[in-house]
This record gives C-alpha cells, structure tokens and sequence, in this order.
C-alpha cells in the first residue's frame, strides 16, 4: 500500500511499512490538496468504494426556528496564537450583527445562538464544553490565517450560483480584534457581517462593479437608458461623486467607451446621502439598513437596480436581493413572517475541540470466518502501524453473540503500544451479529478515557444484525452522546440501517467488496483522514492491486511534480508468499531504499 499523509496531520507516520495482505496492494496519496483528476494514473476510489455524503463534509447546518438563527458555528483556525480577545470581539460582532440582521430582514430573522469553536492547541478552561460533531472545516465563520490575495478583508467562499449559499465565511484575528482597523476599511462591524452572510446564506452576489485579483471583473459604470453614465450599483439613489483615483479631478469620458475612464471611482457623501438600500452594495453607509427590492409600493430608495452590471444582476437574472431571498426555504411561502421581539442577544456555547479518538468495532460473527477476517486482520493492523499519527488514541471491540473491550482506548506514543493494538486485532470468528452490542461497547471504550462527544467509532460488518439490542435500539444514545460512526459494510449483506447510523451521527458510510482488497484500506484511510481533521489534504494518485507469480516482476510508472511530490508515502502491503522486493526509482536514477 503506497501512501502520503497530509502535513496538517501532526505526528504523521510517513515511512513505509510492508505487512501481510490480500495481494500486492498499491496506493498513493498526496500531502497537498491538488487537481489531480487529469492524471491518467489515478484509480477513482468511487469504482471501488461507495461513501455517503458524511455530515462533517458539509458545512455545520445552522437552523431557523421561529425567526431565530441557531447552530451558527464560529471556529478559530489551531495555528491561531491564543488570544481571549478573539473570542470577546467574536461575541461583540454577533451580537452587533443579530440587530442588524433583525432590521435588514424586516425583523423576520436575528441571530440566537451561536457556538465557538476553540482550537485543541489553545489552554483548556472550565466553560470549555468537548466538541462533537462540530470541527473548523465545517463551520459556518472561520478566524484563520489572511487569504494571501485578499489579506484582512472579510469574505464569503462562495462556489454556487444564484441562491447557493458560499461554504464558509472567512475573518482574520486581525480584522476581528483591532476594532478601528475594521471599521475603518469595512465600516459598522455587525453590518459588514450582514452583507457576508448574504452571501453566505442566501446566495447573493455584490451589487458594485470591482476587480477582483483572480481575475474576476465586473464593471464599475454603465450608460443608463435614461442618458448619462451611471456608478454600478443599488440603488441608484446613493449620492455621491466620481473622482479620479490618483489625481483627485473629475472623471473624463472615454471616447472609445463612452463610459468613465479606468481610474475612475465612486466615491459616496456619507453626510447627505439617503439611499436606504443595499447592504450588498455600500453597507458602510449610516442610511443603509435594507438589501434592494423590486416592490412598486415598499422604500422607492431601496428600490431595485436592473440596468446596473452587477455580478448580482449578471447571475440572478437582474432579481433583487429580496427576490431570490423570498424564494430561499428562510422566507419562501411567507415562512418566518415579522415577529417583534424584545432582545436580539445571541446566546454562546463555548466549545474546544478534543485529541482524536478512535474505537474500531470489528464484527468476528461466524460469517466473518476465512478470508473476510483475514483480510480484516491485514487491514487494521496496517491501519495502526501506518495510518495512525503518534498521539492518536486508539482502541480495539470485537462483537459477535456479544461484545468485548479487547484493548482499551490509550494514545500511540510507541511502538510498543502499536504492537499491543495491533494484537488486539481478531483472528478468529463465530456466534451470531450483535452489532448494537459493539456500538455500545465503543462507546464505553471512549467514556473509560473521557467524555464522549466527539470520538469515532469506524463499525465494520458483513452481516445483518441478528441479537438485541440492535442499531436502532442505539441510535438515540449515540447521538445523544455526540458520538460519531463511520460504517463499512463488508458485503453486500450488510445491514442497510448502515448507512443511516453514519449519516444520523456524523460519519462517512463505505461499501468495500470482498472482491476488491483495496477497497477496505481505502475506507479505513478516508475514514481516518476525515474524522482526525485531515480531511481534503490528500490526494489519491495511484491505487491498484496485482497477482505476482513467483519470480515474476511487476512494473509501473507515476508522474509526481514539484508541486505535490512533498510527503508522499509509499506503502506495500500483500497477502501470501516471502516478502517481496520493492524498488522505487526517481528519473534521475536514484534508487529509494525501503525506510527511506
């Protein structure tokens, strides 16, 4: 099995390592996130494995109730130096922007309950709640490092089209702490976070003309229909003037164009300016309270700008804000009409996330006996000498009629302890299917170290479940606990309540055939790479699994450029006959030696 483990993964075991397997397996994975599709090289994992969409893949889904946001998760990025100021101005921001929000909406939404995500890396105190399901790739705000080509300015990721809310919105520690800064550049803290979460939540675009350094570019003016040139904007109803960006002087026109010159900019009266919309245009605006309309009988200053070469109108169709806003599920059919209220306070839960756990549950039923539990044996033992990062907590439930803790949850920091899970791992099989028996053992593995939430259990099984208590009987335990199950069904025989257990608590679900010897290693590392916080970090370049004869030679070639050839590991794993003999060359005619 040939692999690279990402960088983010701390710890990373990254030299090869030969056990017994199936078959000569290969497999490659990069350390950095790259577009590697066009390689023809690579084996896509979905022709052998199938996954669900875990819920940790998908941004943490916030709830609307009764006017009420929930479920907003804020996470500060673990390479952020601790600082409690982040987390105090994180409170101020909301509690500023659920007002906003309240008055925006046309108090039909405000902000209640907001969740903070503190890094592991930073000291643990008492208000400190164990995260569960709730990681810093999912989470709706982000406080990391600047973007190096937007620097400080606040941003939405934002990959759909009109009415498809971004994945993520992006604040630095700078711009979230130094206060004079922010406003200064971006204007009124909880406005400026209105106008992101249009783009966060409801899929809106900018309503100005701008160019953005990847290239993206909208124009800044327009000739209106009605004569004259005209700012990109909405409304037209913002005053202002049009100046010269270096000099200062009035805008010429363009002969060629027949707009303002390049250089020419906007540049608004903050003293008598009445426009009252949009928040997708110039938020920093004291008037602006309101996103655009297209009503003939509501606010004629915030009334809709079609004519304007806006992104928005260019991917909504020339819609107002609050026309695709009033087809989003938020407001759609009248949903959360005006509601006053007395207080728009959000409401904090202070989480921080824990050091990674993992139970594996191995069903070692009777129907496990031959090659699926020899195959089951190769992969977990491969999986905790190699896959396993060194301070990773790790511990072994095998299930049958019963359950049993066959090794406790304890943290890898020797080979010694590797070598102890690794016998730990079953050989043997028989009994009946009592998969609610291992699902409830996992969970006591995990408490006897610590509360809970949070930690994995990667449930392996060929069968359906034939002894009480079974999954569903379970289910409402696991989830109360907050605990994650990742699921490989084994074979097609699989129970089918699989899939949904993952789903419902968290994890990824896979199918990995008996046919397919990579298939298992597959699910194994995706699982490990998602649930540790190395997901998307790596790549899979090569996977493949061959029959060798005695005294035969199997050669293959791969192309590795500059850009994704750091930490990547080469692994090899087989099932019968002496070890065999691995070369690995480099063009130059280097030859790596195996622990190298």
């Amino acid at each position: 099995l040939v692999q690279a483990w990402p960088k983010t993964c701390p710890g990373k075991v990254a030299l090869p390592s030969l056990h017994t397997s199936s078959s000569a397996h290969t497999s490659i994975h990069s350390a950095l996130r790259k577009e590697m599709a066009a390689l023809r090289w690579v084996l896509l994992l979905s022709a052998c494995i199938w996954r669900s969409e875990a819920i940790f893949n998908r941004p943490y889904r916030i709830k609307l109730r009764n006017n009420e946001y929930s479920d907003v998760l804020v996470a500060i990025n673990k390479d952020i130096p601790e600082d409690q100021r982040i987390v105090d101005r994180i409170k101020e921001i909301f509690t500023e922007a659920s007002q906003a929000l309240y008055v925006a909406t046309n108090q039909r939404t405000f902000i209640k309950g907001v969740k903070i995500l503190i890094p592991r890396t930073w000291t643990k105190k008492p208000e400190y709640l164990p995260a569960g399901r709730e990681t810093f790739e999912r989470a709706n705000v982000r406080v990391d490092v600047p973007n190096p080509m937007y620097g400080d300015n606040p941003y939405v990721q934002q990959k759909g089209g009109c009415g498809e809310g971004g994945d993520y919105m992006h604040l630095t520690p700078k711009y979230v702490v130094d206060k004079p800064y922010g406003e200064a550049y971006w204007g009124p803290y909880g406005k400026t976070f209105v106008h992101e979460w249009g783009h966060l939540r409801w899929g809106l675009f900018e309503e100005y003309g701008f160019e953005d350094p990847s290239g993206e570019a909208y124009p800044r003016y327009y000739r209106s229909s009605t004569g004259g040139v005209q700012p990109s904007g909405c409304s037209a109803h913002v005053a202002g003037t049009n100046r010269h960006m270096m000099t200062g002087a009035p805008c010429q026109l363009d002969p060629v164009t027949g707009i303002f010159e390049q250089d020419c900019r906007f540049y608004p009266d903050f003293y008598n300016n009445q426009a009252t919309g949009s928040y997708m245009y110039m938020q920093f605006l004291e008037e602006v309270t309101s996103f655009c309309h297209s009503d003939p009988s509501g606010d004629p200053l915030s009334f809709h700008n079609r004519e304007a070469p806006t992104k928005h109108n260019v991917l909504c169709e020339r819609k107002s804000c609050w026309d695709v806003m009033n087809e989003h599920r938020d407001f759609a059919n009248g949903a959360n009409p005006p509601r006053e209220v007395s207080s728009t306070l959000p409401t904090f839960e202070l989480l921080q996330e824990s050091e990674f756990r993992i139970v594996l549950v191995l069903d070692t039923s009777g129907s496990m006996k031959g090659d699926p539990i020899r195959r089951l044996n190769r992969v977990a033992t491969r999986f905790i000498r190699s896959t396993v990062y060194w301070g990773a907590a790790v511990g072994v439930v095998t299930f049958s009629d019963d359950a049993s803790i066959d090794h406790p949850v304890v943290s890898v920091t020797s080979d010694d302890i590797r070598d102890d899970l690794v016998a730990a791992v079953p050989t043997r099989t028989g009994g009946f299917t009592c998969i609610g028996c291992g699902l409830l053992k996992g969970v006591e593995a995990l408490e006897a170290v610590g509360p809970p939430q949070g930690g994995v259990i990667l449930l392996v099984t060929d069968g359906e479940e034939n002894r009480n208590p079974t999954i569903a009987d379970v289910t409402p335990q696991l989830l109360t606990k907050r605990v994650i199950v990742a699921t490989i069904a084994y074979t097609r025989a699989a129970d089918a309540l699989l899939e949904s257990l993952a789903l419902q608590t968290g994890g990824p679900s896979f199918f990995a055939s008996l046919r397919d010897s990579n298939a298992l290693d597959n699910a194994f590392t995706a699982t490990f790479e998602t649930t540790a916080g190395c997901k998307g970090s790596g790549v899979t370049l090569l996977s493949e699994d061959k029959t060798v004869g005695a005294g035969e030679t199997y050669t293959n070639y791969l192309y590795i450029d500059n850009s994704v050839g750091i930490n990547t590991t080469f692994s090899f794993s087989w099932l019968a006959g002496p070890p065999p003999k691995i070369f690995l060359g480099i063009a130059l005619g280097t030859d790596i030696a195996e622990g190298s």
